[in-house]
């Protein structure tokens, strides 16, 4: 074997995970979300994983029983992290994308079964070679049914692209979360460890996998309104301007305002000014379909943009938000009741400018906003 190599994939694995651990580390203390805690302890995992690696090659042949406990409990450890981070990461990617504690329940304690036998295999395998044997020398020695782990992490990538699919055919593309990028290194690398003895690069794999797929991910955290969780107003511009460029949709926007919004932040106090902005977040949330983008524009307005739409199509949102609206208002107990005051537009391709388009969309939502306000 060669340390060198050992050393320098190992350590280049570390330090990619250091510094995303330490570049992360105050978005992960604000965020309740327990995708983004199950990010951390992955990426804890593995970076673990990489400094054992390498301390189970430095001490493999070198006698002396302490030697001997660091390069069994080395591997011991490694051959248990293995199942344990590629079955979190198919969690990991469930509830990234479905945000849905409930399903975990239902479906990963069945998937997660293979997970747990690898585990149960590699506890075993220090009173019964399984997997690997260290003879008397303190040689490391990899026995045929340790390929099995390598199947094992197979079928769960082959899981996590498959709940991708069925979510992207359901609710449609999923933006912000580029696959490719995870299963790539790790296949690559698993297929050259497997094929290689003595070569490791299972978890500097891994280790490039999670920090591209984090660097996919500060897009989006870009794109994103701190408050509501909400796309903001530059992805708006950036997915109109897309919509523009392609010429054969039929590109339709609606303009979503908050009516009496002053009214609450003098009444109630702007935290609660900002709980009605979280509560319409929700309210249109529930209420647009899921290939419309929903954005908060400005303050308390917010714009749905949807392509390959139609004016039936449009009023038909409308009409599914004011639903919402209506049983938010009657079913929960706020201080305030919640009216949006709202107006489409379709755009015109040659006819209309970005301003134009907006102009419309904004004179529709105030024509009603004025009705409003002139019946009080």
């Amino acid at each position: 074997m060669n340390m060198v190599a050992v050393a320098t994939s190992d350590y280049i694995g570390a330090l990619l995970l250091i510094a995303m651990l330490v570049s992360s580390r105050i978005r992960r203390a604000d965020d309740e979300h327990p995708e983004v805690r199950l990010f951390s302890v992955i990426t804890i995992l593995t970076l673990i994983a990489c400094i054992v690696d390498y301390l189970t090659f430095y001490v493999d042949g070198k006698p002396g029983i302490l030697m001997k406990l660091i390069n069994m409990f080395g591997n011991t450890y490694c051959f248990i992290a293995n199942p344990v981070f590629i079955a979190s990461w198919c969690i990991y990617v469930d509830l990234r994308l479905y945000h849905s504690r409930s399903r975990i329940r239902k479906y990963y304690r069945f998937a997660m079964i293979p997970a747990e036998i690898m585990v149960i295999i590699a506890i075993l395998n220090n009173f019964i070679p399984l997997i690997y044997y260290i003879d008397q020398q303190n040689v490391y020695h990899r026995l045929p049914l340790s390929y099995v782990y390598y199947l094992v992490d197979a079928g769960y990538l082959i899981l996590s692209v498959f709940i991708i699919k069925g979510f992207e055919r359901r609710y449609g593309k999923v933006r912000f979360f580029p696959m490719y990028l995870m299963v790539l290194p790790v296949v690559l690398g698993c297929a050259f460890q497997a094929t290689f003895y003595g070569v490791s690069l299972i978890w500097v794999s891994l280790a490039v996998g999670l920090t591209s797929m984090y660097m996919a991910l500060q897009n989006e955290f870009s794109y994103l309104d701190r408050l509501t969780g909400m796309y903001n107003r530059a992805y708006f511009d950036y997915q109109l301007d897309a919509a523009i460029k392609d010429p054969g949709s039929k590109i339709g926007a609606i303009m979503i305002d908050v009516d009496y919004f002053k009214q609450i932040n003098d009444t109630y106090g702007h935290s609660t000014g900002d709980e009605a902005l979280i509560d319409v977040a929700r309210v249109i949330r529930l209420s647009k379909p899921d290939k419309v983008v929903a954005t908060r524009f400005a303050g308390d307005e917010f714009i749905l943009l949807a392509k390959n739409t139609s004016d039936r199509e449009m009023n038909a949102i409308i009409d599914s938000i004011r639903d919402e609206v209506n049983m938010f208002n009657e079913t929960e107990n706020r201080q305030y009741k919640l009216s949006l005051s709202l107006g489409y537009a379709i755009y015109e391709p040659g006819k209309d400018t970005v301003d134009d388009f907006l102009k419309r969309m904004d004179d529709n939502m105030y024509e009603e906003k004025n009705q409003k306000h002139a019946k009080r």
